[in-house]
């Protein structure tokens, strides 16, 4: 049972949140990135927890956060065909969670609060646990070495400086993901209440010209690699963990590390990036066999959505940083629910 209750019609606004959560994943960072505002990470993050605390506020159905992630999915890989496989998986997991943390909609404020946390740190434990394989264990080793050796003259006893590191990175994602909670609690009671805000009106009087933007579909081009290059980056990073390759060809470790690390990201962009893209594409094709009427239906929307962001971002802009940021998430959001 939801009590979450508006006036509005659950599936159109289910519609609009839904181009906005893939308008987000597909274009939002390049356009933050533009306005310069800094973490523009954890603002998407937060995008789509909101996005899928207000799906399972105006669906009941089963599994719609779930349906609405694949939907988002498609639509990012036939707009940006080329993005790496790691963001459609970053998609599918905060959808998992979403998921998870929406099932009971009795509890939806609960659930979008912790789900607003876990897309923040997820974010946070991605990048390290991409960096920990990149590197392996080893640079953390490496970074301790390197920063005991330099604060030795004054302190003694050799430190845990990575542990500190990484622990004050995981903390500031942490208490980011808190208030990103609370502020998306804040924005679905703003909107439970039914007072329409004031950037609605100014919205529909604006003499406001929208960039006349078709999106179209970018058909992605094969991607071309010489797979015996990829099989021997593969034999040599297998050999890079041999102690007869440790002890002969590299004796030092920081060029162990950097040459694992070289190998491993060759290896990623010459063999396995391109097989999951390439299974990625499949899957599409095949979902847009079956769903191709929703996606064209979200595709479509996404120039208005542009439009909206640019206006919103324009009406923000007398305020502090953060401050702007915060209104600029909650005009955008606003305008995308009251359609």
């Amino acid at each position: 049972m939801n009590n979450f209750k508006t006036s509005l019609s659950g599936a159109g606004v289910v519609t609009r949140v839904t181009a906005l959560w893939a308008f987000s994943e597909a274009f939002l960072g390049g356009i933050l990135h533009g306005f310069k505002v800094p973490f523009a990470g954890l603002a998407l993050s937060l995008v789509a927890a909101i996005c899928m605390a207000l799906i399972a506020a105006y669906d009941n159905t089963k599994a719609a956060v779930l349906k609405a992630t694949l939907v988002v999915i498609a639509v990012k890989f036939v707009l940006s065909p080329h993005t790496p496989p790691m963001a459609y998986v970053a998609v599918l997991v905060e959808g998992l969670a979403g998921e998870l943390f929406l099932l009971r909609r009795r509890s939806l404020h609960t659930g979008a609060f912790f789900l607003s946390v876990f897309c923040l740190l997820y974010s946070a434990f991605q990048h390290l646990l991409i960096l920990t394989i990149v590197f392996g264990k080893d640079f953390w080793n490496a970074l301790d070495i390197f920063l005991n050796g330099i604060t030795k003259s004054f302190i003694s006893r050799s430190q845990h400086y990575s542990l500190y590191l990484v622990l004050f990175y995981v903390g500031c994602y942490f208490v980011a993901g808190i208030a990103g909670g609370i502020f998306c609690n804040r924005l679905m009671r703003k909107i439970q209440s039914g007072k329409k805000p004031q950037i609605i009106e100014e919205f529909a009087n604006a003499a406001w010209s929208p960039a006349v933007t078709n999106v179209e579909e970018n058909k992605g081009k094969k991607i071309s690699f010489r797979y015996m290059l990829a099989i021997l980056l593969l034999v040599l990073l297998a050999a890079s963990y041999t102690p007869l390759f440790n002890g002969t060809v590299l004796k030092s470790k920081t060029g162990e590390v950097i040459l694992r690390g070289l190998l491993i990201m060759l290896a990623w962009n010459f063999l396995l990036s391109p097989l999951l893209i390439s299974a990625i594409g499949n899957w599409v094709s095949k979902y847009k066999s079956r769903r191709g009427e929703r996606l064209g239906e979200i595709i479509a929307l996404l120039p208005g959505i542009k439009t909206i962001v640019q206006f919103s971002w324009q009406k923000a802009g007398s305020t502090k940083r953060y401050r702007r940021l915060q209104q600029f998430l909650s005009n955008t959001v606003m305008l995308i629910v009251y359609g």
